[in-house]
């Protein structure tokens, strides 16, 4: 199975820690369009970014990741 960043989790971790778009993206040194466009999954961010994002939310890493099968061909 792998693991993709998932935008929805994001959201769902930022909304639980109650930490605004434009709060994170100025801590994480991003842009709040940048926020989101991750949460809307339109665009992956970096693993250092995931990384950083993770450690703002207080989370770690897999919390924002989700597992997909991967289909037989």
């Amino acid at each position: 199975m792998a693991r993709y960043f998932s935008g929805r989790r994001l959201r769902e971790s930022r909304k639980a820690a109650g930490i605004s778009i434009e709060l994170l993206a100025i801590t994480i040194a991003r842009s709040a369009y940048s926020i989101q466009e991750y949460e809307r999954g339109r665009v992956t961010p970096p693993i250092t970014v995931i990384a950083a994002i993770a450690d703002v939310l207080g989370q770690p890493i897999e919390a924002l990741l989700i597992e997909e099968e991967a289909h037989a061909a």
